[in-house]
């Protein structure tokens, strides 16, 4: 019996919250996140992007003001 394709159900919540958390830390647009965990409010995904100690030091970097040297 042939089963057809049927669209894989979203990851569980925990599997969600580490993928939203790792598509961010890469840049993934808030658009792409939504489509892959499936929300459709931008605030209920947004709970789900922690940005790691990098991302925030990398921010940081840019934000801070160059030093002058001289």
């Amino acid at each position: 019996m042939d089963i057809p394709d049927r669209p894989r159900s979203p990851p569980a919540p925990p599997l969600r919250h580490s993928a939203a958390t790792h598509l961010g830390e890469q840049k993934v647009p808030l658009q792409l996140i939504m489509a892959k965990t499936r929300h459709k409010n931008p605030r209920t995904a947004m709970r789900y992007i922690r940005p790691g100690g990098e991302a925030v030091a990398e921010i940081t970097g840019i934000l801070a003001p160059s030093r002058r040297t001289h």
